[in-house]
């Protein structure tokens, strides 16, 4: 027997090859399919094991979103609670800047200016306007003599004001809040008042 007919032989043996009538050889292909016979879908167990491995993922996503969410209102709340109570500082300190002398009543800080004359300059020898700076409803006033009070800062909700000669300091605390975190911030800051008179 020669090779060639060696290999129809085994060919036909092993089944990849046939023949049929009139002597004809034709190629039986395995079935190349990846799905196993008799599992056309998913059983419910694979069913479930998926259902769980999403439900994890899920609740792992969702943890991680609220942590992120609550770091994110923590640190807004305390910036806006810092800027609010930077800002009336500086408002405050504009505002009395330019006193004579100042007293604390009743929480209240009056600081009384020097007259402003028509050139523009301060005359130390005479009484111009009369600042108040005070706290209500948490708002930080200011009150030009017997004028209507404005506001200079919003979210400010204490004020506490102490004279030593020539100076004040002003210590405020303010309120900031985003979404449901809510922070407080105290600041003060000495100001020295320009046109005290030591003598």
């Amino acid at each position: 027997m020669t090779p060639r007919s060696r290999r129809l032989f085994e060919a036909v043996i092993s089944g990849q090859w046939s023949v049929k009538p009139h002597g004809a050889l034709t190629t039986h292909h395995p079935d190349l399919s990846l799905r196993r016979p008799g599992r056309p879908g998913m059983t419910m167990v694979e069913v479930l094991v998926v259902f769980g491995i999403f439900t994890v993922l899920s609740s792992g996503l969702f943890s991680l979103f609220l942590t992120s969410l609550k770091s994110y209102d923590t640190g807004g709340s305390q910036g806006v609670s810092d800027t609010a109570v930077s800002l009336a500082l500086q408002s405050a300190a504009r505002a009395i800047a330019d006193g004579m002398s100042a007293s604390v009543s009743s929480g209240q800080l009056t600081v009384q200016l020097p007259l402003l004359n028509n050139q523009g300059n301060y005359d130390r020898s005479a009484a111009g306007n009369t600042v108040k700076l005070y706290v209500s409803s948490n708002k930080l006033y200011q009150q030009i003599n017997a004028g209507t009070a404005t506001v200079l800062e919003k979210d400010i909700t204490a004020a506490t004001f102490t004279v030593s000669g020539g100076s004040v300091t002003i210590t405020l605390t303010s309120r900031g809040q985003l979404g449901k975190e809510i922070k407080t911030t105290q600041m003060n800051q000495v100001v020295a008042l320009r046109n005290y008179d030591a003598s």
